[in-house]
């Protein structure tokens, strides 16, 4: 296998060009790229020092045979029949967050990816940032979690109210769009399925679809989660809490403040936390890495991201 494996981009906006430099600092090389968006598709080879083919559809691409990975950086609602394409073609994937939108594909994709023989990696990136980390390791310290509470803002519909993020036919709206990484983190932190969740989503600004969200969880063993999503707000702020029977965590960030990171332990000192220390590989490198035949810890593994998907549907 090479040590630099043959990528394509299917989607060249601003995530497909984020993709383009962690794929490129992680020894890919991009060989084609697609979109329907002529000045779009042109702006990203631009920025790419070896020209790639260009395409104006996947169809076209995944035919002409360039690339053994793709990575989908397009709207929300193209991703099943997209990542079904590159299975096709026997390609394997990297798939924007949130994967798909039903827990019912997701699972038909996870299961035709490992028949095929083929990576199937979906890129929520705060997996490997050091905070949810550090978090993931102080849950396991003081766990189990009884309670948790989470709360995400910023100002996502002034940046986003005239794309495609806002429209419900493109898979749009804030909870699926941002929140679901917030619900992958959750999971994550509670260690156990998600069995009710009761949820109110509001819309604002003109938005066809959801920009706040306020939900509360049940897991299996009767531990509860807070979530609050707003998607119209002038700051960002991420506050997450945790209590545990052993202790408590938690993490906070907002503009211009030092972000705090900690854990408790019941009777002992406050442990706080560097972010850095802990952080792991991207998806993008993990992907690389995958094609390299060197598999990573897999917690970018398209299954992984089921229950997410499941608590978006509940909610």
């Amino acid at each position: 296998m090479s040590s630099h494996p043959r990528i394509a981009i299917i989607g060249c906006g601003l995530v497909g060009d984020i993709h383009r430099e962690r794929l490129l600092a992680s020894g890919a090389e991009i060989v084609a790229i697609s979109d329907p968006d002529a000045a779009a598709l042109s702006r990203l080879a631009s920025r790419l020092r070896k020209r790639p083919k260009l395409f104006r559809t996947e169809t076209d691409l995944l035919a002409a045979g360039l690339a053994e990975g793709a990575v989908i950086c397009t709207p929300h609602g193209q991703h099943a029949a997209q990542i079904d394409a590159c299975l096709d073609a026997g390609v394997s994937v990297l798939c924007e967050k949130p994967f798909v939108a039903e827990s019912v594909e997701a699972r038909r994709l996870v299961e035709k990816a490992e028949t095929l023989g083929k990576t199937l990696y979906v890129s929520f990136t705060r997996r490997g940032r050091g905070h949810a980390r550090f978090l993931e390791q102080a849950a396991r310290r003081i766990g189990p979690i009884r309670h948790a509470t989470l709360l995400r803002s910023q100002p996502w519909l002034e940046k986003h109210k005239r794309t495609w993020r806002v429209h419900p036919e493109a898979g749009g709206g804030f909870l699926l769009d941002n929140g679901a990484s917030m619900l992958d983190l959750l999971s994550r932190l509670m260690d156990e399925p998600c069995v009710q969740a009761e949820g109110f989503l509001r819309k604002r600004g003109g938005a066809e679809d959801d920009i706040d969200c306020e939900a509360c969880l049940t897991f299996a063993s009767g531990s509860k989660a807070t979530v609050t999503l707003l998607g119209d707000t002038p700051e960002i702020t991420e506050r997450i809490l945790l209590f545990g029977e052993q202790g408590t965590a938690a993490w906070s960030l907002h503009e211009d403040a030092t972000p705090e990171l900690y854990v408790r332990a019941a009777g002992g000192p406050t442990e706080n936390g560097e972010p850095a220390d802990y952080r792991t590989l991207s998806p993008d490198a993990a992907f690389v890495m995958a094609l390299c035949g060197k598999f990573p810890e897999p917690i970018h593994h398209a299954a992984t991201a089921l229950p997410a998907i499941e608590m978006v549907e509940k909610i």
